[in-house]
C-alpha cells in the first residue's frame, strides 16, 4: 500500500505538447538551449520529458508537469524554454494538475476513498482540502 503524504502545497500545471512537422530539426537545433533551461529551473518541474507513440522510437511531443503559483506564471516559465518559442509544437494543451499518487511525490495524498469522494464528483475546491 502506498504511504500517505501531504498534498503538495504549490499548484501544479501540466503541459502536453504535440510536435509539428518541423519539430525534429527544431528540437535538434535548440537542444542545448532547451536542456540549459530545464536544468536551470529543474526544481520547478515535477517531471518532464519527451513523448512517443507506443512501440515507436521517434519523438512526437513533450510532457511537462510544473509547479507554479498561477497558470500565467507557469506559461511564463514555459515561454522561457526555446522549445516553446521555436515553433516546434503544433499544439500545446495546458491544464491544472493535482499530483495525487506516485513515486515522484513519495506516496498517495488521500487517506481513504471517503476523503476524496466529494472531489471525485467535482466537489469542494482543492483549497478546502487538508
Amino acid at each position: 500500500m502506498a504511504p500517505f503524504v501531504p498534498r503538495p502545497a504549490e499548484p501544479c500545471f501540466m503541459f502536453l505538447c504535440i510536435d509539428g512537422p518541423a519539430a525534429p530539426a527544431l528540437r535538434t537545433r535548440d537542444l542545448d538551449a532547451h536542456l540549459a533551461h530545464v536544468e536551470a529551473y529543474w526544481d520547478r518541474y515535477i517531471i518532464a520529458g519527451p513523448t512517443r507513440a507506443p512501440g515507436e522510437d521517434a519523438l512526437d511531443g513533450s510532457l511537462f508537469l510544473v509547479y507554479a503559483p498561477t497558470i500565467d506564471d507557469a506559461w511564463a516559465l514555459m515561454r522561457k524554454d526555446p522549445y516553446f518559442t521555436n515553433g516546434q509544437y503544433a499544439r500545446i494543451e495546458a491544464r491544472a494538475f493535482t499530483p495525487a499518487i506516485g513515486a515522484a511525490i513519495g506516496g498517495k495524498t488521500w487517506r481513504d476513498a471517503d476523503s476524496v469522494r466529494d472531489r471525485a464528483a467535482g466537489g469542494p475546491p482543492l483549497s478546502s482540502l487538508s
